[in-house]
C-alpha cells in the first residue's frame, strides 16, 4: 500500500510539473512572438482576403515613405497594423518593411513590401498599388478580388 501511494504521489507530482511547464509559443495558434517576426511568420498560416487597389503617391505612408503607383507597395487593415505597433510612432511599426508573397488570379508567389495601412479593410485583406494590383488580380476596374498572401 505504501508502494502504490509514493508512486501516485510522484505521478501526481510529474503531472503537475509537466502541466505548469511554460508551453512554447510554436505551439499554440499565434506563432508570432514580439521581436521574432522574421523567424516565425514562415510557420503561419496563409491569409485568404480581398485585394483592392489605391493611389500610393498621394504622400507619406503610414510607415514613412514616399512610394510611387508602380512599386510593389502593399497596405495591410489597420487591425493588423495596428497590433504590429513599437510605440506612438507609426514609422517604428514592426510590420513595416516586411515583405509578403501574394497570389491572385493572374500571378502566383509575387513578393511585395508592407509600406502603408489601409483603414477600410478586412483583417486579412491587402491594398495594392495599381501597378501591382494589375500585375496580381488584373485590370483596376475589377476594383476587389480575393487573393491569398503569406509572410515571406
Amino acid at each position: 500500500m505504501k508502494f502504490t501511494t509514493s508512486i501516485l504521489t510522484l505521478l501526481a507530482t510529474i503531472t503537475t510539473a509537466v502541466s505548469a511547464a511554460p508551453t512554447s509559443p510554436l505551439t499554440g495558434p499565434n506563432v508570432s512572438v514580439p521581436g521574432t517576426e522574421e523567424y516565425t511568420h514562415a510557420l503561419e498560416k496563409r491569409m485568404t482576403g480581398d485585394a483592392t487597389w489605391y493611389d500610393a503617391a498621394a504622400g507619406y505612408t503610414a510607415c514613412g515613405f514616399l512610394v510611387a503607383n508602380t512599386s510593389f507597395t502593399v497596405a495591410v487593415s489597420a487591425s493588423r497594423y495596428d497590433s504590429s505597433a513599437v510605440d506612438g510612432n507609426p514609422n517604428n511599426n514592426r510590420i513595416c518593411r516586411r515583405a509578403i508573397r501574394i497570389s491572385g488570379p493572374v500571378r502566383q508567389g509575387v513578393v511585395a513590401y508592407i509600406r502603408d495601412r489601409c483603414a477600410g479593410c478586412g483583417y486579412d485583406d491587402i491594398d495594392l498599388t495599381p501597378t501591382l494590383f494589375e500585375h496580381v488580380v488584373g485590370p483596376l476596374g475589377l476594383g476587389r478580388r480575393q487573393i491569398t498572401w503569406d509572410f515571406v
